[in-house]
């Protein structure tokens, strides 16, 4: 085997070119005392006649033939610069995720893709379903601001029967609570969270119950029982317990003040009883001279939380409200089936679009689906990262329809994408979810996505034209939601709009709140 031209070699038993061999291959050494080598000498080559590689053209000392890689030994380092110059080969991105063919962007316009995207690296997905993860758990645990618990798990309403103090004697009281599907933690720890809440939005119908609070409160007085323990309560109420009525509050230094302002539930509900009964309601008890009756205190502030510190008669205005409950889950089942879906789809689409563009959409479709579940069902407690999930879903349609004509999987992708939707759409007739927030979400990700992606089968005038619209549209839509959200206060915005995100499957199922 001898070194030919540029640095190829040959060797004359094998016509075949070794090229680009990693080391050149060693020559025999003449035996000693032999004559020095000349090229001159060397027999002529001739291309076999058995051949079938091609025809060989000869330059100075080195066989060039025309064959073909494949059959080409040491010829994995041609073969892996001749992958790295062409187009890497696309590999299928997911079940979601359309995967186009290889020439797809060989022309723009309405038989092609203009810019067809190359995989970028994953990151906010993750550290997005991290932090829901971790949220999730605290929900249980709880955090020195925000305290945690956890609901028994199930499907409707029970009871539990306690025996509580009153100003004199003691009492039965049965208390229903809510249940929770998703093994997670009760309702009014959802609302304190940051859950999508009406009340703790706007002024509201809650409104109404604090008024009638009021006005039932008129005629109180202070009522001193044989004991010297005291309360504030009506006449009636006072001679029932053999106590002594007098108009006016009650002198802490002239009784025992045991009575004062119980808020529970996640309405506004308010009883004057003793400590002992209102943990039974799992209520907030305000005992001193300034909180001796209901009209006293806010009862919003320790219903919504999030460090509302609202005088009586007023309102907390927490318009977070709109993006906290897309951290927020309504329980471990619940968390599981979002992060499954959101992994998968969340993590295509951002190696589509990048990590930037990824979270507008993501966080545009949440916000958007709860401004728009707010006005449709504006006190029914929803958690969940389901409205984003959703609007990641309509971005996933946008680049099917731009993709459609360079799509090889394009019908596995579409039933994959329509089959979650409808699966999602059933998961949201049970309580904390809202179907309504997936509407929204939606909506909001099909023009997000219609701005923000930036693949599209549409340039010039066309792709223009359609980044207008949606702007307009979405503006249009943001600001039409927000002014029916704020400019009605009623509970409903609609009578049948609570049965598309919650049907009662079992008496009581969609009853959030907890009464006595």
């Amino acid at each position: 085997m001898t070194q030919g031209h540029k640095g190829k070699y040959y060797d004359p038993d094998n016509p075949r070119i070794q090229r680009y061999s990693p080391q050149p291959p060693s020559s025999p050494r003449p035996p000693p005392g032999s004559p020095p080598h000349n090229p001159m000498d060397s027999p002529p080559m001739y291309e076999p006649e058995s051949s079938n590689l091609g025809p060989a053209k000869s330059i100075g000392h080195t066989l060039v033939e025309d064959v073909e890689m494949k059959n080409v030994a040491h010829a994995e380092p041609i073969a892996a610069e001749s992958r790295r110059g062409g187009r890497p080969a696309r590999k299928a991105r997911g079940m979601f995720a359309p995967q186009w063919k290889e020439n797809a962007d060989a022309k723009d316009g309405d038989d092609g893709v203009a810019n067809m995207p190359a995989n970028k690296r994953v990151i906010m997905t993750y550290v997005l379903t991290f932090a829901q993860i971790l949220i999730c758990i605290l929900q249980f645990t709880g955090t020195p601001l925000h305290p945690g618990s956890q609901a028994r798990w199930g499907l409707g309403v029970y009871e539990e029967m306690f025996t509580v103090p009153f100003l004199v004697g003691n009492g039965t009281l049965i208390v229903k609570k809510a249940e929770n599907p998703y093994y997670g933690p009760e309702t009014r720890r959802i609302v304190q969270w940051g859950a999508k809440y009406a009340p703790c939005m706007r002024s509201s119908s809650q409104q109404d119950l604090e008024q009638s609070i009021r006005d039932s409160e008129n005629n109180y007085g202070c009522c001193t029982a044989p004991s010297n323990d005291c309360g504030m309560m009506n006449s009636s109420t006072c001679a029932g317990f053999g106590g002594t009525f007098t108009t006016g509050r009650c002198d802490p230094n002239a009784c025992n003040l045991v009575l004062g302002a119980c808020c529970f539930g996640v309405t506004y509900n308010c009883l004057v009883v003793r400590e002992e009964y209102c943990d039974a309601l799992s209520g907030l008890h305000h005992l001193g001279p300034d909180s001796q009756q209901c009209s006293d205190v806010n009862c919003l502030n320790g219903i919504c939380g999030l460090g509302a510190n609202e005088q009586p008669g007023s309102y907390p205005q927490q318009a977070e409200r709109f993006f906290l409950p897309i951290w927020l889950h309504a329980g471990l089942i619940h968390m599981i089936m979002n992060m499954i879906v959101q992994l998968q789809l969340g993590a295509e689409l951002e190696k589509i679009a990048g990590w930037w563009r990824f979270l507008i959409m993501y966080f545009g479709s949440g916000i958007g689906g709860n401004i728009f579940a707010s006005v449709f069902v504006p006190d029914q407690v929803s958690v969940g990262a389901s409205s984003a999930i959703y609007g990641l879903f309509g971005v996933d349609f946008v680049l099917l329809f731009h993709v459609w004509k360079v799509t090889e999987n394009k019908y596995s992708s579409l039933m994959c994408s329509v089959i979650s939707v409808i699966l999602y759409l059933g998961i949201g007739t049970l309580p904390w979810i809202d179907n309504w927030a997936h509407f929204g979400g939606f909506l909001t990700g099909l023009l997000l996505g219609n701005i923000f992606l930036p693949y599209f089968k549409w340039s010039g005038w066309k792709r223009n034209i359609g980044l207008i619209i949606s702007f307009i549209l979405l503006g249009l839509g943001l600001i039409l939601m927000l002014s029916l959200f704020y400019a009605n206060q009623e509970p409903e915005f609609c009578s049948w709009c609570k049965y598309v995100s919650c049907i009662p499957y079992s008496p009581g199922l969609c009853d959030s709140t907890e009464s006595s």
